[in-house]
């Protein structure tokens, strides 16, 4: 129904722009509660000018008062939030009466586009987030109406095991190749998703983050006006968030993504 897709869009569209506040303010002494205000005049925003989207556009993307230019991050994050809940409502069906279902998807993702957009803004992974995400997670079966599954082996190494990999990235690089934190993040992930979609997850995470490296390298060998090498960060976190989604949205069973 249209109806309740454009209802599932527009509460995407706000969380992503709490989510956008939240990675700003974050580790700062500004309280994510305080009204929202330009960052080069600190003018005080009035409503029309905190419409996800709409005000980007319609301003410009600059500040009504001292012009100054607003990061391309607003909308980007406003539009993958939104989407992000059209698409979780569209693989549960928009008719469905599970509101708990559906609230808790919108949670774990909405978790997930905040600590990757923090991620990649900072080059770290928050612990707050990611703990809670693997709370979520590890208690998601209970939320789902399995509770006895909680108590199941391979509910229970499901976060570990996926995240072992990373941590040993970590431990034996000492945090060269990879930071802690994303072994943190795929933790949760392992719990909610489960062992075989998580792992989908994470291998597509990996595939993808070696094309966009050498994408990037390739890039900066060609524009020359900006670098990029082997030896560059690149945050992980998002790449981890993506390949979760794609392989839950998709429902991409190891055993099916070994044999693609």
């Amino acid at each position: 129904m249209m109806w309740f897709l454009s209802i599932v869009f527009l509460l995407g569209l706000s969380i992503g722009s709490f989510i956008n506040a939240w990675s700003f303010r974050y580790k700062t002494s500004r309280s994510i509660f305080a009204p929202s205000s330009c960052f080069s005049c600190g003018k005080k925003l009035t409503w029309i000018e905190l419409v996800p989207i709409l005000s980007f556009v319609f301003l410009h993307g600059k500040c009504r008062s001292c012009r100054a230019r607003i990061s391309f991050q607003y909308p980007l994050v406003e539009l993958i939030t939104g989407l992000v809940f059209v698409f979780i409502a569209y693989r549960f069906g928009f008719a469905t009466t599970n509101y708990l279902l559906l609230t808790t998807h919108f949670v774990f993702w909405s978790l997930l586009i905040a600590i990757s957009v923090y991620d990649i803004r900072q080059t770290i992974i928050p612990n707050g987030g990611a703990y809670f995400l693997a709370a979520l997670g590890f208690i998601s079966p209970i939320i789902f109406g399995n509770p006895e599954m909680i108590f199941q082996l391979e509910h229970i190494i499901a976060g570990p095991l996926l995240a072992l990999p990373l941590a040993c990235f970590w431990f034996f690089s000492r945090g060269k190749w990879m930071g802690l934190g994303d072994a943190k993040l795929e933790l949760g992930i392992g719990w909610f998703l489960g062992l075989s979609l998580g792992l989908s997850g994470m291998l597509s995470a990996f595939w993808l983050g070696a094309l966009v490296g050498v994408g990037l390298i390739v890039a900066s060998r060609i524009a020359q006006h900006f670098s990029f090498s082997m030896k560059s960060e690149l945050p992980f976190g998002p790449f981890l968030a993506f390949g979760a989604f794609v392989a839950w949205f998709f429902d991409l069973s190891i055993a099916s993504f070994l044999y693609v």
